[in-house]
């Protein structure tokens, strides 16, 4: 949150200066088969490698690749000039590692019964894996929704399948 406040005009609050308006977005993990966590992943689950991490009941909150660029959009759009702070980009259907890892394997087609060691997570993702994987995070979009944002991928199947659709 620190990065949060060095993000403020100096002198002045948000609310204070007309002229500038400044959004801190809080981004969960992007779902894009072309980077982070989930293009790692893939190959691991295609060779039928997949599985939960821990005890599988650590929260991960996420949001597809295109449903984040729809938010940004939806937050530089005028009509949302009233939107600033911080906002948090995920969708309001956070799931379990129990259940993005059986949607995974449903998406490739792959068996979900090998367990991802917590050292091979340390060593694959580094502190990402760490925070985000073992210590689980579950956050929803609330201003997003209270503006009327409409997510295309809420569910954690539709997130991958979008994510797996990808042809940039």
């Amino acid at each position: 949150q620190q990065w949060e406040k060095a993000s403020t005009i100096t002198g002045t609050s948000n609310k204070d200066d007309k002229k500038n308006r400044v959004v801190n977005l809080r981004l969960a993990p992007v779902l894009s088969q072309y980077g982070g966590a989930l293009e790692k992943l893939i190959p691991i689950f295609k060779l039928g490698g997949g599985g939960r991490v821990g005890n599988g009941q650590q929260w991960f909150s996420y949001i597809s690749a295109r449903d984040a660029a729809r938010a940004m959009l939806f937050l530089l759009s005028s009509t949302n000039s009233n939107i600033e702070g911080p906002v948090n980009l995920c969708t309001p259907q956070p799931c379990t590692n129990i259940e993005f890892t059986k949607a995974l394997g449903q998406a490739l087609h792959r068996p979900t019964i090998v367990p991802l060691p917590e050292f091979m997570v340390k060593i694959l993702f580094g502190q990402m894996g760490e925070e985000v994987l073992l210590g689980g995070v579950k956050v929803t979009p609330q201003k997003l929704t209270q503006h009327g944002f409409e997510f295309q991928h809420e569910s954690i199947d539709k997130a991958i399948q979008s994510a797996l659709d990808e042809n940039i």
